[in-house]
């Protein structure tokens, strides 16, 4: 009786746009909380009378009856749920790609007999729902009536349902409040089961589907291909290749503005060549085209060399008590290896044959060594070439306690004397700058030490250089500015000796309180005087410009290379450098903000706040053409963590966004930092500054469709980079995006290697860059005690100037960045795709990582337990060999 009166009520409902129209009642056929939590992903909720729908943490996935309505079109639905727990103010609902099962699905698998993971190897329930791989996404607030939530969705998620193309509904909490633990009753609770109310359409009339046309291959790799397609009409595609279907996250449905692109993987691992491929369409009934066929083939597996090459072999009884390794290889203090190292390796290895230090470089590359030394008493130790244009630089390691063992870390200039040891290893590192003139040939020189000892080095200089400008960017990330201009050059060059750029964010997560910074720009500069941050700030709404002056003085050496001019390099303009744009520069977000927590709306009361923010960054690109800061690459970034509550903060967390809310702020900050940009005909001038928007994101998963589309600069987390890497490399694919990795460097008792492993990682992916967290230790203490983030160590000398040291892991970061020269030379040399270099590089390496995280908003430090600095070398020393180099 109580559900006859329900239906009767939604009926009744309904009649005020529907008079006569039918309303069908599809109940749950099943349902499952599905939780996102670590160390509970294989946990299962199916047939429990009561499931939980929390933030980021349960979503929960339902299927419905829908024979009922197939075959016929639907005007309006409404899913219907009974509250147990706590109220839920609003969902974001999508469509599930994938087929799945009540009772054995969880976070990571459908639970179906033939589908692995989630529809593909590693696939997590959120790489199928969301907008993610095709599916249907859409934000709807709750109407709680009658003691029963009532989200409207759109008609055609129930359509692609009937059809066959979805296989149920997730609903997903807008808010990311893990605070409460909101519930719904399930379907196993009698009475009080989910289920959709649809409304028919009255015309219950679809055009017939028809058929796509110009199928063809336009792109195919040893594990994929990309058909090409011409879509003339219809609501979805179903795709068979040999009979077997292939599975839905691949297939988009039918867009009628343009070619489209179906992914063909996740196929059988034996797959008969050429492949026939038959498409069909369908319409929202569920009718059928004819279908059409392609005969072609899929997989592209070209050979792909793999030249012999070794570790030379020893040549002799080794210098005694002196070992030679390369720079991202360590021996602890007691001369111990840190991490997996062959027995013999100090005095056997890719550069040491126990007699000779051998290095072979590409002009404009800076190679280097380490030199482990015993003995008695002081030495002095100088490094000489026969070439004496040849820049030289020497360290000395200093060894620091890390994990109960005493390492080498921090580099400072060598002294003119070192103490020996007998029983403790000494560490000198040395760099030579080859420069970009150098012609190709050997040179030949000796590292001497006083004691008599004298080691020979011989450097080859190879027929080729390496691009001044890097083609992958490592960004040292950075948080607040130092006291003095000079400070902040000094840092930016040692980065620039190691191919790399230091990042410095200079405002704080309180800048949105009454009265507050909005930036902290107040460097003493050359001239003497502070940069006037005040004034800086002080901008009034409806402003045309800012106060640019001590920006321009500050900073145009560094944005426009002259910093570096004397420099191995030359003048070489910053990839990333931060601008103060954010929520709450040039106009303090709070005052405008009208309390709702959609973007798009929250600032409507006032046009002040948006035209002013439009206003100040034309302003700046006109400085930047003017200064011709074309080739920096400047950012928009939101780097404050806020809520709606906390008045001294943004009203969303725009660094490593959570909920719904603010991803969707996200984008509107996008399209507003977009409406600056110069343009063309239409199209973006080309030849205007660079001003990227960039996003810092750990859950790419759960962007729900806010920022499909964009070009944008994501900064991904390491770990979302390895558990969602498939959701980001579509996203470049498909919308332009540019994508960095951002995580931790390795601690000092770890092996280096793994910041070689961890570009590589990425690059052979597709990102462009990688950002090390929190590089600078600004009080000196890492040259004490090991510090996993101090990359650059800030100092004082005794005249009570600062100085800035580096770390031995700095070098490793340089190595990688030079190794990614070499494969991207060869890539261009040899004409080869991105998949054929992964292949290339997967014959001499493995690169499957860990993360480690601290926490959940922690970015993780990779592990690459399986890389070899064996291997890692003949990686470079083969693609030396298909270079030419040898």
């Amino acid at each position: 009786m109580r559900s006859f009166l329900r239906l009767s009520f939604a009926l009744a409902m309904f009649a005020d746009h529907a008079c006569a129209a039918e309303v069908l009642k599809l109940p749950a056929t099943k349902d499952n909380s599905i939780v996102l939590v670590d160390g509970e992903w294989n946990e299962n909720a199916g047939q429990k009378a009561r499931i939980r729908i929390k933030a980021n943490q349960h979503i929960v996935a339902m299927a419905f009856d829908m024979t009922p309505i197939k075959g016929k079109l639907v005007k309006k639905a409404t899913l219907v749920c009974m509250p147990a727990e706590q109220q839920i103010t609003g969902v974001t609902i999508s469509t599930i790609a994938s087929p799945w099962d009540e009772n054995s699905s969880n976070g990571l698998k459908a639970g179906v007999a033939d589908i692995e993971d989630w529809g593909y190897p590693g696939a997590r329930f959120p790489a199928v729902i969301g907008g993610n791989n095709h599916t249907l996404v859409s934000h709807v607030p709750t109407v709680l009536h009658d003691g029963s939530y009532r989200w409207d969705i759109p008609p055609d998620m129930v359509h692609a349902m009937a059809i066959g193309v979805a296989h149920g509904l997730a609903i997903h909490e807008d808010d990311a409040d893990v605070g409460r633990n909101p519930t719904i009753f399930s379907r196993e609770q009698s009475g009080k089961g989910p289920f959709l109310l649809v409304e028919l359409d009255d015309a219950q009339s679809e055009p017939p589907p028809k058929p796509p046309t110009e199928l063809r291959i336009v792109s195919n790799t040893s594990t994929s291909a990309m058909l090409s397609l011409r879509p003339a009409g219809g609501f979805a595609y179903e795709v068979q290749v040999n009979g077997k279907r292939l599975g839905q996250h691949n297939i988009p449905l039918v867009s009628i503005a343009s070619q489209q692109i179906i992914y063909l993987r996740d196929l059988p691992a034996s797959v008969e060549e050429p492949s026939k491929i038959q498409v069909v369409t369908l319409n929202r009934l569920g009718n059928r085209s004819e279908a059409v066929e392609l005969n072609a083939k899929i997989y592209e597996s070209l050979a792909i060399e793999k030249p012999v090459v070794s570790i030379p072999p020893a040549s002799g009884p080794a210098i005694a008590n002196l070992g030679a390794i390369p720079l991202s290889d360590k021996y602890d203090e007691a001369g111990n290896p840190v991490g997996n190292l062959p027995k013999d390796y100090r005095t056997r290895n890719s550069i040491y044959d126990g007699r000779v230090v051998r290095l072979s470089a590409a002009a404009g590359e800076v190679v280097g060594f380490q030199i482990l030394l015993r003995g008695t008493k002081a030495v002095s130790v100088k490094a000489k070439l026969d070439n004496t244009e040849f820049r030289i630089d020497t360290f000395q390691a200093v060894y620091v306690p890390s994990n109960g063992r005493r390492i080498p870390d921090p580099l400072l200039p060598i002294p003119e004397t070192i103490p020996l040891r007998m029983d403790a290893d000494q560490d000198v590192v040395v760099d030579v700058f080859v420069p970009f003139d150098a012609k190709p040939g050997v040179h030949k020189g000796a590292i001497s030490i006083s004691d008599g000892r004298s080691l020979p080095l011989e450097l080859q200089v190879l027929p080729f250089s390496l691009p001044k400008v890097a083609t992958f960017a490592c960004e040292m990330n950075g948080y607040g500015l130092p006291d003095h201009i000079d400070d902040y050059y000094a840092l930016q060059r040692v980065a620039y000796d190691h191919r790399v750029h230091a990042n410095i964010l200079h405002y704080s997560h309180n800048t949105a309180a009454a009265g507050a910074r909005k930036s902290n720009l107040d460097m003493r500069m050359r001239s003497g005087k502070r940069m006037d941050n005040k004034r800086y700030d002080d901008i009034q709404p409806y402003a045309t410009t800012a106060y640019w002056d001590d920006f321009a003085e500050a900073f145009a050496p560094f944005l426009d290379g002259s910093l570096f001019k004397d420099g191995h390099r030359g003048p070489v303009t910053p990839p990333g450098f931060y601008l103060t744009f954010h929520e709450s520069w040039p106009l303090n977000c709070r005052p405008y903000f009208n309390g709702n927590l959609d973007a798009y709306k929250a600032f409507a009361d006032d046009l002040a706040y948006e035209t002013t923010y439009h206003n100040v960054l034309k302003s700046f690109r006109k400085l930047a053409q003017k200064q011709k800061w074309t080739q920096a690459g400047f950012q928009v970034y939101l780097n404050n963590k806020g809520s709606l509550y906390e008045k001294t903060k943004s009203p969303w967390i725009l660094d490593e966004p959570s909920s719904y809310w603010d991803y969707r702020a996200l984008r509107y900050f996008g399209e507003l930092t977009d409406r600056s940009r110069p343009r063309e005909d239409g199209k973006a001038d080309e030849n205007a500054p660079r001003v990227r928007y960039r996003i810092d994101i750990s859950r790419p998963e759960f962007c729900r469709g806010q920022l499909d589309g964009r070009a944008d600069l994501w900064v991904v987390s390491s770990s979302a980079f390895q558990q969602y890497r498939r959701l980001v490399t579509d996203r470049m694919a498909s919308d332009g995006l540019a994508a960095w990795v951002y995580g931790t460097s390795n601690h000092v008792h770890q092996s280096n290697r793994n910041i070689q492993a961890w570009a590589l990682d990425a690059w052979q992916h597709g990102a462009t860059g990688i950002v090390p967290w929190q590089t600078i230790n600004k009080t000196g203490s890492a040259l004490k005690e090991a510090d996993q983030l101090g990359l650059f160590i800030f100092d004082k000398n005794e005249a009570g100037q600062t100085v800035v040291y580096h770390s031995l892991r700095l070098k490793a970061y340089r190595e990688a960045e030079q190794v990614i020269e070499y494969l991207n030379l060869l890539k261009q040399r040899r004409k080869w795709s991105q998949d054929q270099i992964r292949q290339f590089v997967s014959q001499y390496v493995e690169l499957g990582a860990s993360v480690k995280k601290v926490n959940d908003d922690d970015a993780g430090t990779s592990a690459y337990a399986k890389f070899s600095p064996i291997e890692a070398d003949l990686l470079k020393l083969a693609t030396l060999e298909l270079i030419g180099g040898k």
